[in-house]
């Protein structure tokens, strides 16, 4: 599986990529280790977890998968899931 950066059609808490459904999900226990809300890849026999989703302001979320980092917006307002990796700046 690959995430490919764009722009998406969010159908309430779900958006496609590359033919594949992502939902954005939230726990059922809150806990102190992590956020509340995670993102899972569902299809019709399969749930695969991917990361947790760590808030980055107002509709904004980051998340690694694969040691690549993201940024997930959502716009409920406008019904997109913009989806894009965030570039690494290494510490000097």
């Amino acid at each position: 599986m690959e995430f490919t950066e764009g722009i998406y059609t969010l159908e309430g808490n779900k958006f496609y990529v590359n033919g594949k459904k992502y939902s954005v999900l939230e726990r059922k226990k809150d806990t102190e280790r992590k956020p509340k809300n995670y993102l899972a890849c569902i299809s019709k026999n399969n749930f695969q977890y991917i990361s947790s989703l760590f808030p980055a302001g107002k509709g904004k979320y980051n998340f690694d998968y694969q040691q690549e980092l993201y940024e997930l917006e959502l716009l409920e307002g406008e019904g997109k899931a913009v989806l894009k990796k965030i570039e690494v700046i290494p510490e000097t």
